[in-house]
């Protein structure tokens, strides 16, 4: 979920643990890395779940602020391409854990940030890079890659806000039909 001006709510993946039947938990001990992974998944900032438990606050105007919100920063190091760690401008506005951004044709997927650097980056990622193939606008854009070595100055695009982005794009398009008819 997004923090930066959102009040901060449990996620199900803090607390599966706690909540599913001993049974379970004897017999399959793994289900809990599982469900959590999961959840993982699902609730990352601008995701499908934490858009649903967060809809009150990401109708908010006042959040739509670089702080809350960034479409992409710029890498101020060269990046090798074995590099788990990318320093850029500033990580405001992505996800605190589990964001997947892309460089030139890179997907990459991180697990934490700092104030200037992406950690525990994992390089040649895939994930979805668009919600519009340019020769079939119903279709999402996949991408698989391969770890790149890039130069200072390249932009980093924030793909965990895909999601958060094409629903504001589809809001707008509601709220201008609704008074245009």
């Amino acid at each position: 979920m997004i923090t930066t001006g959102f009040d901060a709510r449990v996620k199900v993946q803090q607390v599966i643990d706690n909540q599913l039947p001993e049974f379970l938990l004897s017999e399959s001990p793994k289900s809990v890395d599982f469900l959590k992974q999961y959840y993982v998944s699902q609730e990352f900032q601008g995701g499908p779940i934490d858009l649903v438990e967060n809809l009150d606050q990401y109708l908010s105007l006042n959040n739509l602020t670089p702080d809350i919100l960034n479409d992409h920063v710029t890498i101020t190091s060269d990046v090798t391409s074995s590099d788990t760690t990318i320093n850029v401008t500033t990580t405001n506005g992505f996800p605190k854990q589990y964001g997947l951004v892309k460089l030139g044709d890179e997907v990459i997927s991180y697990t934490g940030i700092t104030t200037n650097t992406f950690t525990g980056c994992i390089r040649g990622f895939s994930g979805i890079t668009s919600y519009r193939d340019t020769l079939n606008p119903e279709e999402l854009v996949f991408t698989s890659s391969t770890a790149e070595s890039h130069s200072s100055g390249e932009q980093i695009i924030n793909l965990s806000s895909l999601f958060l982005k094409e629903f504001y794009r589809k809001l707008v398009f509601t709220c201008t039909w609704i008074r245009g008819s």
